[in-house]
């Protein structure tokens, strides 16, 4: 992990104006020495946050939020104190001391690798005659251009190593390709193949939009139905949400948070405008993607597939998303067989109504134990 000098972070303490920052988000209004304004971080109609340029701090009297431009950045955005020096760094033009060593260079290698293989494979899907059988499942999903664009969906060719063949002319090793996850070594003849083959990509990218890792959709019978890329020294399937990043300002706005299962969840939801939706990147929510969750919003709704699987990963879920203190709530769908299909059967509209209904968890329980009694 790169450190952060103390000098580097005192002068960006020293140089930060409060009022300044806050401004990028809140209307400020004068009232003697002080500014005040709505506060961003819970629902109001009197101000009661209140800026102090003399003192550079930040108060709210109705939530008791406050600290400094550092921490308000840390709320506002959801970011880690590392993160949000980084950011500020960025915004006042300081250049950060560039640390060096074999791992910290290796990460930027494999950031350098995907965001690589996105593009090759979302050139792919786009443009590649023998990617129509894969334009034609986006288009039966009914997934618009946008938002095959937003999310920079691809398309990795059923040749064995087109991918390999591609990024070894372009100048990366083997071994680093093997390191990210993006191939695999022949056991018998040497060599290496492309992981991803005649799949649907979804790229999964961080919290500051990187890409670090792919889940695949098979587009034939071919087993698994979906590939996921294995964890590397860039990616923590635990500790990650997918569309996170690009749900980050609808998660601020709303206090709430919309948790699916699937990748296709997600992106329907997000093209129907309900952009505060993120997907667990498995079946069971872990501690680590609850706390990423917390960072953002006060309130969780989950909406897991109404088979067996998907009931016990809601009841795995609730219980770390209730240990992070976030008020948890559950959905459970009768009509359709996930959130993708009841939204393309029903609307947006009808989608909002289920999310109203939403029970609570002791609710929730209560139901399901008289669901399963004889």
């Amino acid at each position: 992990m790169v450190m952060i000098p103390r000098e580097v972070i005192d002068e960006i303490r020293s140089r930060s104006d409060i009022v300044e920052l806050i401004s990028e988000y809140v209307t400020l209004k004068r009232m003697r020495k002080n500014y005040v304004a709505i506060c961003p971080f819970h629902q109001e109609k009197i101000p009661s946050f209140t800026v102090s340029p003399e003192k550079q701090l930040f108060y709210c009297f109705g939530c008791g939020a406050g600290g400094n431009a550092i921490s308000f950045l840390m709320k506002m955005e959801g970011l880690s104190f590392p993160e949000a020096i980084r950011l500020m760094a960025r915004k006042m033009g300081i250049a950060l001391p560039q640390t060096s060593g074999p791992e910290i260079e290796e990460r930027e290698v494999l950031y350098q690798i995907h965001e690589f293989a996105a593009n090759y494979y979302h050139k792919i899907l786009l443009h590649a005659p023998d990617a129509r059988v894969a334009r034609d499942y986006v288009h039966h999903r009914a997934f618009k251009e946008e938002t095959v664009e937003k999310f920079r969906l691809g398309y990795a060719p059923l040749s064995w190593d087109s991918l390999f063949r591609t990024m070894v002319k372009e100048g990366y090793s083997s071994s680093l390709l093997e390191k990210a996850g993006l191939i695999i070594p022949r056991q018998e003849e040497g060599g290496y193949y492309d992981r991803f083959r005649h799949r649907l990509l979804f790229p999964i990218r961080d919290v500051g939009g990187r890409v670090i890792a792919f889940g695949g959709r098979t587009l034939d019978e071919s087993l698994p139905k979906y590939l996921n890329s294995p964890e590397t020294l860039i990616y923590s399937k635990g500790k990650c949400l997918y569309a996170l990043e690009t749900a980050r300002e609808g998660l601020r706005r709303e206090k709430k948070a919309i948790v699916v299962e699937g990748y296709t969840d997600a992106l329907a939801l997000h093209q129907e405008g309900i952009v505060n939706t993120v997907a667990s990147l498995g079946t069971a929510l872990t501690d680590s993607q609850a706390q990423l969750l917390r960072r953002y919003v006060e309130e969780a709704i989950l909406i897991y597939d109404v088979d067996t699987a998907g009931v016990a990963a809601t009841l795995r879920g609730l219980d770390v998303l209730v240990e992070a203190d976030l008020e948890v709530k559950i959905v459970t769908l009768t009509s359709a067989k996930d959130p993708d299909q009841f939204i393309k059967l029903k609307g947006r509209e009808e989608f909002r109504r289920l999310l109203s209904g939403a029970q609570n968890l002791v609710d929730y329980k209560i139901n399901l134990i008289g669901l399963q009694t004889p």
